[in-house]
């Protein structure tokens, strides 16, 4: 009887830092997608908006980073999907430690939105060329 109480509790409990790893991929992604455009989009929207100063041109010395902030974006958003599927496939039950998991629909929108920010910033260099021209 014992043995089999045992082994319910060893397969109804999970990662306890799951759903933790997800929600800092997340985060982790969400800022890479932030990094990213604040070389080219970033100081293009501030002076949209009215925000001026010298420091907004500093922001372009940033482009020189692309690359590294591409890659960990990639990374960090590539391992918050991970992390995200990996959730979903695990199976919960009554009183386990993922019973109450984070809304997997918001993480998962807040990594497309990061992928799609992302991918707008690494073609908009390439893309301004032929919008300034009008």
């Amino acid at each position: 009887m014992q043995d089999t109480v045992m082994s319910m509790e060893e397969t109804t409990t999970h990662e306890p830092n799951g759903d933790m790893a997800a929600k800092a991929a997340t985060a982790g992604g969400l800022l890479g997608a932030l990094a990213m455009t604040s070389c080219c989009i970033l100081p293009l929207v501030l002076v949209s908006f009215g925000v001026g100063g010298v420091w907004i041109a500093q922001l372009t010395a940033l482009y020189a980073y692309k690359w590294f902030t591409f890659s960990m974006a990639v990374l960090f958003i590539g391992y918050g999907f991970y992390r995200v599927a990996k959730a979903e496939k695990a199976s919960c039950g009554e009183g386990a430690i993922c019973a109450r998991p984070v809304n997997r629909k918001l993480m998962r929108g807040s990594l497309w939105g990061a992928s799609i920010v992302t991918a707008i910033a690494m073609i908009f260099p390439y893309l301004t060329p032929y919008i300034l021209s009008y």
